[in-house]
């Protein structure tokens, strides 16, 4: 057996098709064929972390029990990343895998074959016990454990940012600047306070300048990333912390501006299991080349936050995907069976960023990937590998993002929830949960108040049906301007999930109208003081509203065009030609679902909150 899954996250229908209709697409056009290309039915709610979760194992989040970016711990409304959760243990904090389903890559093991994973969403912490090599993706920690911020270092001491780390540049004589990066946290006699590396900065002529930090020299050019350099943090007397990034040099004039990316996890030195086993990421890394680790290195907070230009960030864009690439490549070129993914995902950067106000550039990366398509196909010609199946697919599709919603404010507009103080602006905390029976967290969840399930609980067996039903039908009622539905969809946990992990999903699943999405404060608990507001931010486009509105792409040598209504349940099958038995799984407990206090540090990198 050989199969190979190339993963375009974001690759949407609408837009191939209209391209494909015009002959701007030809590699994809070629692999479609007369029946080798369909739509692709997603799982409900449309997150990239649920989907491509529930792509790997066949199912969906009420078996494998992702079922939002936020989670709660129901004894006490504290929410907690999904993708990045962690225990207590003697030891301190501890992240655990996010899910113990099958996969295609455990089960391929399983049959006796090779299974290589690379930047599949919700693999960090690497699995250990399974005989599967990964590289993992979205959910992969900074260096602090978190999902990564970087840091603008400035002449100005007046900058301010809303999440990016702000360092003060220091000019010690005529053009030569110094500063301080924080990197992880350590103890000291003040308490916990953050690590620190000086560095200096040489600005040599209007372009051009010198960046010396640890052991590193770096010339920098105007507006150009440097390479992936590492540097080291010291820990205490005896522990020092490897990281890598990157540094671009993005004004000279009138102030000096330097943007350093998230410090990220080296793959060599990691002091987590990064991914596995040992001798597959060096392997990697030495012949591969370098590639970032973060599970979100297209770094769209600098770029919303203006320490990056728009083609500074399409640049980082393209070191991301070439890299990737090279890595991708090596493993197709040494693949003798087994299974071989990789997911690429910065078309679904690109996309959020400039789908609503750049069409074109958006365009450019379609025809980009296609050509992608072209050359793997070649090199898998090359190498003998024609009879090997071949699926090229997306988790998603994509739409504009006009508005926000704040769905806790509508809940507490229909007195469904209730603060204590404040208004709702600092979230949960601040929740008179005696007077509330519903509440929203993440991006597509609504939970009950539920008497003996939620801390506080106040909502009756006997009530829930009735309010459910009362929720859904006024949700589905919210107009936007124009007299327009906001929501589209409203699902109840059962309609939604099935499998051992269903009762502890939310209750409802609220699937947003195209141009409508939940506000990141929803996806905090917050509630700002509108039920709607104007998208006004650079990140314009969005996919996590209703499934129905965004299917998938799914591409193979095979003939898919004929499955009716093929759906994610089905890539185990055109992939390993066969379905997954996840009857083994348990009921899960809930002891083990620690809240997170520290959960908006943690998330600031992720985009969407």
């Amino acid at each position: 057996m050989r199969s190979v899954l190339v993963g375009f996250d974001s690759f949407d229908p609408s837009t191939y098709e209209s391209l494909a209709n015009k002959n701007e697409l030809p590699n994809l056009t070629a692999l479609a064929g007369k029946s080798g290309y369909s739509r692709l039915k997603v799982c409900a709610p449309p997150q990239t972390e649920v989907s491509w979760t529930s792509i790997a194992t066949g199912s969906d989040p009420g078996t494998h029990g992702i079922f939002d970016f936020v989670h709660r711990d129901p004894a006490t409304y504290v929410p907690y990343v999904s993708i990045l959760p962690t225990k207590q243990s003697a030891v301190g904090e501890q992240f655990i895998p996010p899910y113990t389903a099958k996969t295609i890559f455990s089960e391929a093991a399983d049959m006796g074959y090779p299974a290589i994973a690379l930047w599949w969403p919700a693999l960090f912490p690497a699995r250990l016990d399974m005989p599967i090599s990964t590289i993992p993706g979205l959910g992969t920690p900074d260096v602090r454990g978190q999902l990564g911020v970087g840091t603008y270092a400035t002449s100005d001491p007046a900058e301010k940012k809303e999440k990016t780390r702000v360092a003060v540049l220091k000019e010690t004589s005529k053009g030569k600047y110094a500063g301080a990066l924080d990197g992880p946290m350590t103890k000291t006699r003040e308490g916990l306070q953050p690590a620190k590396l000086d560095f200096s900065l040489d600005i040599l002529n209007d372009a051009q300048a010198t960046l010396r930090i640890g052991t590193v020299e770096l010339p920098l050019k105007c507006g150009q990333w440097s390479p992936i350099f590492e540097i080291k943090f010291k820990l205490g007397l005896l522990f020092n912390v490897t990281a890598i990034t990157k540094v671009i040099l993005t004004q000279i004039r009138g102030k000096v501006g330097l943007y350093f990316l998230p410090l990220q996890i080296h793959p060599l030195h990691s002091t987590w299991h990064y991914g596995a086993p040992k001798s597959f990421i060096k392997d990697s890394w030495t012949n591969g080349g370098p590639f970032l680790t973060l599970g979100w290195p297209q770094d769209t907070t600098a770029l919303e936050e203006d320490c990056i230009t728009d083609e500074q960030f399409l640049g980082l864009c393209d070191s991301i995907f070439e890299s990737r690439k090279k890595v991708f490549y090596y493993h197709l070129s040494n693949m003798k069976e087994g299974v071989l993914a990789g997911v690429f995902d910065c078309l679904d950067r690109v996309q959020h960023m400039f789908l609503r106000d750049r069409e074109d550039i958006v365009h450019d990366w379609y025809r980009r990937l296609d050509g992608f398509v072209g050359e793997a196909r070649g090199k898998m010609s090359s190498l003998g590998m024609d009879k090997a199946r071949f699926l090229v697919m997306s988790d998603h599709g994509f739409k504009n993002f006009g508005h926000k919603v704040h769905l806790n404010r509508w809940l507490a507009g229909n007195n469904y929830l209730s603060f204590s103080s404040n208004g709702g602006e600092d979230g949960l905390q601040n929740v008179n949960w005696a007077e509330t029976s519903a509440y929203a967290l993440g991006l597509n969840s609504i939970y009950l108040n539920v008497k003996g399930r939620e801390g506080k609980g106040r909502v009756t067996a006997e009530q829930v049906e009735p309010l459910l039903a009362e929720i859904k039908t006024k949700l589905l009622d919210l107009r936007g301007p124009g007299g327009k539905n906001a929501v589209s969809s409203v699902l109840f946990k059962h309609e939604a999930f099935s499998g051992p992990y269903l009762r502890l999903g939310p209750d409802l699943v609220v699937g947003y109208a195209p141009n409508y999405r939940a506000s990141s404060e929803t996806g905090l608990g917050k509630a700002p003081q509108t039920t709607l507001e104007v998208n006004t931010d650079h990140w314009g486009a969005d996919h996590c509203i209703d499934a129905e509105a965004v299917p998938g792409v799914l591409f193979a040598n095979r003939d898919v065009a004929n499955i009716p209504e093929v759906s994610f349940r089905d890539i185990p099958l055109l992939m390993i030609g066969k379905h997954l038995d996840q009857s083994y799984l348990k009921p899960p407990s809930e002891q083990n679902r620690q809240g997170q206090e520290n959960i908006e540090e943690r998330l600031k990198g992720l985009g969407y909150l």
